[in-house]
């Protein structure tokens, strides 16, 4: 299924949230700097300083953007190693907002415009996903990461899906947790557009080929987005990582809540 063209009420709706994008963004980045230079002398303020931007801008971003997020179950208190499933770019977005995260993301989202800025000043861990040798670094900047107080996250999966599966889990990065017997908590994502014209898993989930900029489009436009997110209340302990994975993977089929596909709507 296409999704359909825009009207001119799109159109506005379009302009007016990437406006406010650009206004928060420029806000809150002014705001962010003195406090970093501040805390620049203590890793664990100046992780506490880069968390509240975090959740402050990102919950703007997704205002901005038209989101209403729903959260069901608590968040674990920091620190913690988090596994969730990966749909879209907006996840990061879902998750900074209720969390403050430190999260695990691949080296191209550094060069991203405005995701890859917020991600980068806000502490992000960025892996070469082809190179052994980085994934070691990423492990010991996992280990300074939880030491400091940080909470992780982390998308398994190696990929992002159209919102109807979770796919396996890769095992590298459980390699920290897995050694330290570090309990791992699950988290799941899921998204409705609230727009029949634009399915979830066209306008908001960005997957397979798609290209970034036009999917942007989709997602401007999309009229009453939401997000749902759902904290597991148990995390799972393992000392080896590919069982690990495999069980890790089982709780967030238990609570993941597939998207309705564009199928649905044709």
């Amino acid at each position: 299924m296409m999704v359909k063209g825009f009207t001119l009420g799109d159109r506005a709706r379009q302009v007016w949230r990437l406006s406010l994008v650009g206004m928060w963004t420029m806000v809150s980045y002014t705001l962010w700097l003195p406090g970093a230079l501040a805390t620049l002398g203590s890793a664990r303020r100046h992780q506490a300083w880069n968390n509240w931007i975090q959740r402050t801008w990102t919950r703007g971003l997704l205002r901005a953007l038209g989101f209403v997020v729903e959260v069901r179950g608590i968040a674990p208190p920091k620190p913690f190693f988090m596994v969730a499933n990966h749909l879209s770019y907006v996840d990061v977005l879902v998750f900074g907002s209720q969390l403050g995260a430190t999260f695990i993301s691949k080296a191209e989202l550094r060069r991203w415009p405005l995701l890859g800025h917020l991600a980068r000043i806000t502490g992000t861990l960025f892996i070469n996903r082809e190179s052994k040798r980085d994934a070691i670094r990423v492990l010991e900047e996992i280990d300074r990461a939880i030491t400091r107080g940080a909470g992780v996250v982390l998308f398994p999966e190696g990929t992002s899906s159209r919102g109807d599966r979770v796919h396996p889990l890769r095992p590298a990065l459980l390699h920290w947790a897995a050694t330290r017997s570090f309990p791992v908590h699950t988290a799941t994502v899921s998204y409705l557009s609230g727009d029949p014209r634009r399915p979830a898993d066209l306008a908001i989930c960005w997957w397979g080929d798609m290209k970034f900029a036009p999917h942007l489009t989709q997602l401007l436009a999309a009229r009453r987005p939401r997000a749902l997110l759902s904290f597991h209340p148990t995390p799972v302990t393992g000392n080896d990582r590919r069982p690990l994975a495999l069980a890790l993977r089982e709780q967030l089929m238990r609570s993941f809540i597939p998207i309705p596909t564009s199928e649905h709507f044709a």
